[in-house]
């Protein structure tokens, strides 16, 4: 008999992001086994990643943000995901989700699986 393996909740493409000038944030998308999810990451909460004392990023900076933190991001997304039960999409991701799961909240101790989640 094999090991079965835990899927992750929701699947994410690296690479697959883009600015949404109207929400003031980044979209990105997820695949979870019922479909697609979209996901918004606010441009505060990017630069909080970067500096958590950095009150604005312009775009193109989120931008690079965004890509510089994505394993991070879509270990968050999936969280809260999973913690909101799906939610009403998009599922926005905000600096109050970077300080509670975000990496500078990890502790030492902590150690990524093959998911990009730490445990």
């Amino acid at each position: 008999m094999g090991i079965i393996m835990e899927q992750p909740s929701v699947r994410f493409e690296p690479g697959d992001a883009h600015w949404v000038a109207e929400q003031d944030s980044i979209g990105f998308g997820g695949l979870t086994a019922l479909g697609p999810v979209d996901f918004l990451i606010t441009r505060d909460a990017l630069a909080y990643l970067l500096n958590p004392d950095l009150d604005e990023i312009d775009s193109e900076t989120a931008m690079d943000t965004f890509f510089e933190f994505e394993t991070d991001i879509h270990r968050i997304a999936r969280l809260e995901f999973v913690k909101r039960l799906g939610g009403e999409p998009p599922i926005l991701l905000t600096v109050s989700d970077m300080e509670a799961t975000g990496p500078l909240a990890r502790t030492a101790d902590e150690e990524e699986d093959e998911f990009g989640d730490y445990t």
